[in-house]
């Protein structure tokens, strides 16, 4: 089963966007979920519950079929005849229709509840991985693989050091690393994933990270005599090629999308305003950016098809 976290070192990254445009190509391209065996996607964003918002999702959010139930209560670990008879599973919310996924059961939601942290102090979402939060989601992720035969499960994760980061990213065998184009993103997450080679952080045991960057501006602009954004594209594409292009590293790293040719997802003017219209239009009437971004979603899709999990 492949457990797919989509991370950023920092927000406002477009994170939740990407996961939520390469999802439905993973399910009718590759993991083809059916009701009985469904693709199931966590918002562990509690902070901001961005995949949550962008299905649609949050009126349907209750106390006990949230992310932050299954934190504190844990999950009934004994076998059920099908999803719909346990008691935990059964209350995830069918989403495929809104990723313009033909069968709704097909894909599942565990929602995020809006503004409630999961420390019990409620004041701080910041701690270490290795705790009893982490033992809980492993546990749901072990119902879900041993007893239900899901195909998949995806995780959208929250930024940094946060709990629900770390804890997304060490239950997950694929980390897709989303950065915008920026000075401290880049760095960022240049000095975060260094920081994990050199032990001095942890994502877990051995991972595969997909480095995304994503809304590329298309337009040329010069800066000090520097035209961008190919001297970004350049200089991102080499730091990333001469830190993680290495076979002697803790973690494998994949650097195809940060291919000079087809840099990364391009910006998308329709995403400022609604983050959807891949899926509410009809694909010939499509912008070219959104064509092209499409082409990159899809992309992105194969690659993390093409990973090899145990």
């Amino acid at each position: 089963m492949k457990v797919i976290s989509f991370f950023s070192y920092k927000g406002g990254a477009g994170r939740s966007t990407l996961a939520y445009n390469v999802i439905p190509l993973l399910a009718a391209n590759h993991i083809r979920p059916t009701a009985e065996s469904p693709m199931i996607v966590i918002d562990t964003d509690v902070d901001s519950c961005g995949m949550s918002y962008l299905l649609r999702a949050e009126d349907k959010v209750t106390d006990t079929n949230c992310l932050q139930y299954l934190l504190h209560n844990g999950i009934e670990t004994k076998k059920y005849p099908s999803i719909s008879e346990h008691p935990f599973l059964s209350q995830l919310i069918p989403v495929g229709n809104a990723y313009g996924y033909p069968v709704n059961d097909a894909i599942l939601l565990l929602p995020a509840m809006d503004n409630k942290n999961i420390d019990k102090d409620s004041k701080s979402n910041y701690s270490d991985a290795n705790n009893s939060f982490y033992e809980k989601l492993e546990s749901f992720i072990n119902v879900c693989d041993r007893f239900f035969d899901i195909p998949a499960i995806v995780l959208d994760s929250s930024v940094g050091n946060t709990a629900t980061a770390n804890i997304s990213n060490y239950a997950a065998n694929v980390v897709v690393c989303c950065m915008r184009p920026t000075i401290q993103f880049v760095n960022g997450t240049r000095r975060f994933f260094t920081a994990v080679e050199d032990g001095d952080k942890s994502i877990g045991e051995e991972k595969t990270v997909i480095f995304v960057p994503n809304v590329i501006p298309k337009y040329s602009t010069t800066i000090n005599g520097v035209t961008y954004p190919g001297y970004a594209i350049d200089k991102i594409s080499g730091n990333f090629e001469s830190s993680f292009g290495g076979s002697d590293l803790r973690h494998k790293y994949i650097l195809d999308m940060l291919d000079r040719e087809e840099f990364g997802i391009p910006a998308v003017d329709r995403f400022m305003w609604q983050e959807d219209q891949l899926y509410s239009i009809e694909k010939d009437k499509l912008m070219d950016d959104e064509k092209e971004a499409l082409e990159r979603y899809k992309k992105l899709a194969r690659i993390i098809d093409e990973v090899e999990t145990d």
